[in-house]
Parts: structure tokens; sequence; C-alpha cells
């Protein structure tokens, strides 16, 4: 008898907790899929405060900002679809000719919590260089957020201040003059094709504070990109002589020309190594050995004079520096 009872329990537990169980779901499902016609809400912009820039492709065409303003919805899903009208802030200093919004309003669907419109700019329309600022109000009436961060969309819209190269890269052709590896220097290039032939970079750093003389070599071809970017993939520098010993060393780096001031500028960010060596010269002895940090720089501009960046300290490195002897 006792353990027709217990048998009995155990199903009448049973059924109680799958009835339990089945309450549970059935309640979680009457929050999920049935929403509160009823219920208080608000709304708010997601990310309201923002700044892009737009790009420039590898050919040099422009990349636009491309981006989304969404809103949230700061409770129960609704039963029926939320409109939230967008009212641009006459505050705005970008003019309506250089962005677009896919709509002047943002629908938030029926059992959803949020919803979001797309803008982008029309970069040939914006200055270059300048910041626009776009200011753009929630108008969703009494469900506007209490926070008024989250009513007003500010975001910071700037066309990067880029000038492309006319004619390629002979706009690049000519004697450049600024500081090179430190020392006050003279590059020369010319065109080698779709690329630049660049000569003298490294030689008062070889010279000087390395010892050596240069006896061969000197020019290396370097690939100009049309968005500002320059390449010299890792090549023949020059051979050397340091007290009757030959010696080749090999160049690699990247960095950027601009075209936008009086003259354009070279900024370049390389180092010089033995050859088959995996870390160059600069890396390996420059801070031990005095140079002021241990990578080399060429910053320097074509036809035209640009005041050295040694330190602030040092104006004239080459005679203050101690020479590094082997």
């Amino acid at each position: 008898m006792k353990n027709i009872l217990k048998i009995l329990f155990v199903f009448m537990a049973t059924g109680a907790l799958f009835f339990s169980c089945e309450n549970e779901a059935t309640n979680f499902d009457a929050l999920v899929k049935a929403p509160d016609a009823n219920a208080s809400y608000y709304l708010q912009f997601i990310d309201a405060a923002q700044s892009f820039e737009t790009g420039v492709t590898v050919d040099g065409d422009l990349i636009e900002i491309q981006t989304t303003i969404s809103v949230v919805l700061m409770g129960s899903p609704q039963a029926q679809d939320i409109t939230v009208n967008l009212v641009v802030d006459p505050a705005s200093t970008i003019a309506s000719d250089m962005y677009t919004l896919s709509a002047t309003s943002i629908t938030i669907p029926a059992g959803k919590t949020s919803g979001s419109v797309d803008l982008t700019t029309i970069a040939t329309n914006m200055p270059a260089g300048q910041q626009m600022e776009l200011i753009v109000n929630m108008d969703a009436g009494e469900h506007n957020s209490p926070n008024p961060v989250g009513t007003k969309i500010d975001y910071m819209l700037k066309r990067i201040e880029f000038c492309p190269l006319v004619n390629g890269v002979a706009d690049l052709v000519g004697s450049w003059s600024g500081e090179d590896a430190f020392y006050p220097s003279i590059i020369t290039t010319a065109v080698d094709g779709n690329d630049l032939a660049v000569s003298g970079m490294g030689v008062g750093l070889i010279t000087d504070w390395w010892g050596e003389t240069v006896t061969a070599g000197g020019t290396i071809t370097m690939t100009v990109y049309a968005n500002g970017i320059v390449d010299i993939p890792r090549q023949y520098l020059f051979t050397t002589d340091y007290l009757g010993s030959p010696s080749d060393y090999e160049i690699i780096g990247a960095g950027k020309w601009t075209n936008c001031g009086a003259h354009p500028t070279l900024l370049i960010t390389y180092d010089i190594y033995y050859a088959g060596e995996d870390k160059g010269i600069a890396a390996l002895y420059g801070l031990t050995y005095g140079l002021p940090a241990p990578i080399l720089t060429a910053d320097i501009t074509l036809s035209g004079k640009k005041a050295l960046k040694v330190s602030d300290q040092v104006t004239d490195y080459h005679l203050l520096r101690v020479p590094f002897k082997r």
C-alpha cells in the first residue's frame, strides 16, 4: 500500500510540475508575442554623437561616408508600427546638397525594438578639410526620451583634405629638400614607368653616423598610389665600403604624399638593412648609439625648403651627436 501511495504522489507531483512549466511558458509567450498596447514607452537615438571622415580609394576616388541613424525603443514591443519623424536642426552647418537621408522618418515595425535610415554624404559638394555638423532632432511627441541627449543626433562630417596628382607620378619628379634620417638632405626623383626612381635616401646617415662610404647604387624604386600612399618594397639600396670591406644594404619603407600645399611633400618611414637581415640598423643600434628614434624617416618637400625637425632642443644634430664607431 505504501508503494502505491508513493507512486501516486510522484505522479501528482510530476503533473503539477508540468502544469507549472506550461503556465510559465504561456506567460512568457504572452509577454513576448502579445505586446501591451497601453504600455508606456520611449524612443531615443543610438550613438547620437559621432565623427566621420571620407576616404580615398587606391585609384584616388573619394569614398563617401555611409552610416545609419538608428532609433531604439525603450519599453515593450508595440502591437503597431511606430513612426519617428526626423527634423534637421537649422543649427547644422552642413548644406542640404552635401548629404542624403534615405527617409525623413524612421519606422519601427510592430513587435520590433529598433529602426533606422541611411545617411550618405555627397563629398564633391563638401569643402575639403572642414568639419561640417549635422544635427537631427527626434519628433516622437510624448514618446521622446526624457533624456535630451537621446533625442538629438550630432554628427561631425569631414571631407578628407586630399588633392590628387594631375599628371600622376610626374607631379612628384624633381629635387626634394628637408630632413632624411635625421640629416638635412637633398633627394631626387625621376619617372620609372608607373613608379618613381628615388636617389639619395639614407646617404647622410650611412656616411656620417654609420661611418661608411657609398660606392655603388643609391637609387630605389618607390610605388606611388593615387590615394596618397607610397610604398618602398624591400630592395637593394647601395653598396658601401668600411675599411676596405664592402657591404650591401637593403631598404624597406612606406609613407604618404600630399599635394594640397604650395609644394608636394613626402613623409616616409623606413629602415636600412644588411642584405638578408631581419632587423634594420636603426632598430638594432639606433637608440644605443645616439639616434633620436629606432626608425628612420624622410620628411621632404619638392622644390622647397622645410625646417628640420630633429628635436626641440637640438638644432643641428650632426654637430652635437656622438659619432658611432664600429
